[in-house]
């Protein structure tokens, strides 16, 4: 169509102003959607497309803006909030009372430092895994190390944090980072871990429609495409 790559060229410039999105190119109609930490992205969006092409073209603008994503509020990803929990641990550990999934006094500091930077960091798929050293029997520990998971999940709740997004699991003894022979090892191998849960990325359903009639209509051709069989008894 007529001004077609001028058009192209403006929706995909558009999409320097997201995090993530897509941009849908028909004769009659330019579509943006997608996410940002820029407030401003929808308007400077329709101002691009208006200078690139326009008034005469019709868009279609649907931005969310996130402030997750927004660089001015300093709000860190979820990685990297994963990775600020393990330097806020540091030398130090959440512990708790001996054979009991009550923490003990020592780790009330740990958790509201922790605490401080989940509030920052909104509600992040996070696993918070429990693990045990091997002394005592498989289906003991791992029962502890899941109660002891959930004690911590209850503590960031009590301190507000957002935990809808938080699982907890409990791997007993069959993760073990240090030699379960020795004292040091096995008080190593007794901890609390943060995992980021990854997650799969979202499938665009008018992509998912259009590669679905795609393959059926390639399915179709493939069909009208094969010869007629023989008839019976024609020697063919």
């Amino acid at each position: 169509p007529a001004n077609w790559p001028a058009r192209v060229l403006a929706g995909l410039e558009a999409l320097g102003s997201l995090a993530n999105g897509s941009v849908r190119v028909t004769p009659d109609l330019i579509e943006v959607r997608g996410t940002t930490g820029n407030s401003e992205a929808s308007a400077d969006i329709a101002a691009l497309l208006l200078d690139k092409l326009g008034d005469a073209e019709e868009f279609d603008i649907a931005v969310t803006y996130d402030e997750k994503l927004d660089p001015t509020l300093g709000i860190p990803t979820p990685e990297e909030c994963v990775a600020q929990i393990t330097g806020i641990i540091g030398d130090r550990k959440i512990s708790f009372e001996p054979g009991s999934a009550t923490l003990d006094a020592s780790a009330k500091d740990i958790m509201d430092d922790i605490a401080e930077l989940l509030q920052l960091c909104g509600d992040i798929p996070l696993e918070i895994q429990g693990h045990t050293d091997s002394q005592g029997r498989d289906e003991m520990n791992q029962q502890l190390s899941q109660s002891r998971a959930q004690s911590v999940l209850d503590a960031l709740r009590n301190r507000r944090v957002l935990v809808a997004g938080y699982t907890v699991t409990g791997y007993g003894e069959t993760q073990p980072i240090a030699d379960n022979g020795t004292e040091e090892g096995r008080e190593s191998n007794r901890r609390i871990e943060f995992k980021l849960i990854e997650t799969e990325p979202a499938v665009d359903e008018t992509d998912a429609v259009e590669e679905t009639e795609a393959d059926a209509e390639d399915g179709d051709g493939a069909a009208e495409a094969e010869p007629d069989a023989p008839e019976e008894g024609t020697g063919e």
